[in-house]
């Protein structure tokens, strides 16, 4: 299994790697580069997405449009986004703050939900 996290803060991203490759041993994780590129052409099979505002809801469709297997955690301080996620079927959906335990089980039930549609 892979995965790519997106976010711009260095101890979250370490975070959230560590987790990754807890809840599962086979789990590679890679950052994105953030460098304005738009890096969606290889299927991850896990993308989670630490981005604010339009930033953040535009990777989300991208990614959600192009790689609909993936599975998509979106992680945001606005809780306004919540109609996007659900319309997009996302895994989850965690809003800002939350505790690395939201975030571990988010994870873990993405990794043991069915493949399919971004569930």
């Amino acid at each position: 299994m892979n995965a790519v996290i997106y976010t711009k803060d260095d101890t979250e991203y370490a975070s959230m790697a560590g987790i990754l490759k807890e809840e599962s041993d086979r789990m590679d994780v890679f950052r994105d580069p953030l460098d304005g590129h738009g890096h969606y052409d290889y299927p991850y099979d896990m993308i989670i997405v630490a981005l604010e505002g339009a930033k953040g809801m535009n990777t989300v469709l991208e990614w959600s449009e192009r790689h609909p297997d993936s599975k998509i955690i979106w992680l945001t301080s606005d809780p306004d986004f919540l109609s996007v996620a659900l319309r997009r079927h996302l895994s989850d959906f965690l809003v800002r703050p939350f505790n690395e335990e939201e975030f571990r089980k988010s994870a873990r039930n993405a990794l043991q939900g069915p493949p399919g549609k971004n569930r």
